[in-house]
């Protein structure tokens, strides 16, 4: 556990340092609001990254890309997985007990 916050510890020093080479290295301060936005966005991955790793997000998120990844896939089947999920879902929240639209 300790060995896990250490290297989350890691991760953040190593964006604050990449963070100020970056802004160090912009040629004027027309780019400045761009960078930062994107660098808060990576600043909340950083974060939230060990509340992927206990939910396992991650393994999920990996799963849904390899699986939709496979070039070869056909339109038919697409369509396929699509009617499937959504049968699923509709299953799903009929043994909740909400209503669904046919």
């Amino acid at each position: 556990m300790a060995e896990e916050f250490y290297s989350w510890l890691q991760d953040l020093a190593c964006y604050f340092i990449l963070l100020s080479a970056v802004m160090n290295f912009l040629p004027d301060n027309s780019y400045k609001k761009y960078v930062q936005y994107y660098m808060g966005l990576l600043l909340i991955l950083v974060v939230l990254a060990p509340v992927f790793d206990v939910t396992h997000i991650q393994d999920k998120i990996d799963s849904y890309i390899e699986e939709f990844g496979n070039i070869d896939t056909g339109r038919e089947e697409w369509e396929e997985k699509a009617k499937q999920w959504e049968g699923e879902w509709q299953e799903n929240i009929r043994t909740n007990g909400e209503e669904v639209d046919p």
